[in-house]
């Protein structure tokens, strides 16, 4: 992995609870951490990781990539300019034991 390619600022966000406007407590997020990283799609439609648009919207697979990090939990999501990524899993990257590949979900993209 060349460290050049980790050009984007992602942050990571832990569940949490927090108060609305009229003091009723809802599921919200916090950030947890920011990492530089990289945001890679899917190129192959033959990939059972495709675009998936339904009653939860439209979905959109990707990886990310960043350097191991012990904060980075399976239930967080990470958010990069204005764009949302609900974590589904990750594993070291491969040949690695410093990066960290992350296969999430775009979520809330406009169709």
């Amino acid at each position: 992995m060349k460290i050049a390619k980790l050009n984007k600022r992602i942050t990571f966000q832990r569940k949490t609870q927090v108060q609305d406007e009229e003091g009723n407590w809802v599921e919200g997020y916090e950030d947890a951490f920011t990492v530089w990283g990289a945001i890679e799609g899917v190129s192959s439609m033959r990939n059972p990781e495709v675009t998936i648009a339904g009653a939860r919207g439209i979905q959109a697979p990707r990886k990310i990539i960043i350097r191991e990090n012990k904060q980075l939990k399976r239930d967080m999501r990470a958010t990069c300019d204005g764009r949302i990524f609900d974590v589904l899993d990750f594993d070291y990257a491969k040949n690695s034991k410093a990066y960290f590949e992350i296969i999430c979900n775009e979520v809330d993209i406009n169709g």
